[in-house]
């Protein structure tokens, strides 16, 4: 329990560096096929919304399986 501050420091770090970037780009991608498409802005809204949000929510839920991950092969 001695790197507790480290280890949320550390996924501090990762989601303003990675975390944040890749759910940026996973919303792009439904106003690009929304725009092709032409699709209802309020859907194209909630599509870029549910999928940013399902990305960092999926990398930030990793994150806790790793740690769990690496604390039991120790």
């Amino acid at each position: 329990m001695e790197n507790e501050p480290e280890k949320k420091l550390d996924r501090a770090r990762l989601a303003a560096t990675k975390w944040l970037p890749m759910s940026a780009i996973g919303a792009a991608i439904p106003f690009v096929i929304g725009i092709i498409m032409r699709l209802p802005a309020e859907q194209v809204l909630v599509a870029a919304a549910l999928t940013s949000t399902l990305v960092f929510s999926g990398l930030w839920m990793q994150s806790y399986g790793r740690e769990k991950q690496y604390r039991s092969a120790a």
